[in-house]
C-alpha cells in the first residue's frame, strides 16, 4: 500500500514539473552523489 501511494506522489510530481514522458532523459544519481553535492553547495536556491 505504501508503494502504492509513493508511485502516486511520483506520478503527481512528474506531472506537475512537466517532466512526464521524460524517463529515458532523467539520470539516476547516487544518494552519496547527491550529498555530496549538497554539501559542496551546488545545490543552494538562487532567489533573484
Amino acid at each position: 500500500e505504501t508503494t502504492k501511494a509513493m508511485r502516486a506522489v511520483c506520478k503527481a510530481r512528474y506531472e506537475a514539473f512537466g517532466s512526464a514522458g521524460m524517463a529515458d532523459k532523467i539520470k539516476p544519481i547516487s544518494l552519496e552523489k547527491m550529498a555530496a553535492r549538497y554539501a559542496k553547495g551546488e545545490l543552494n536556491a538562487i532567489i533573484k
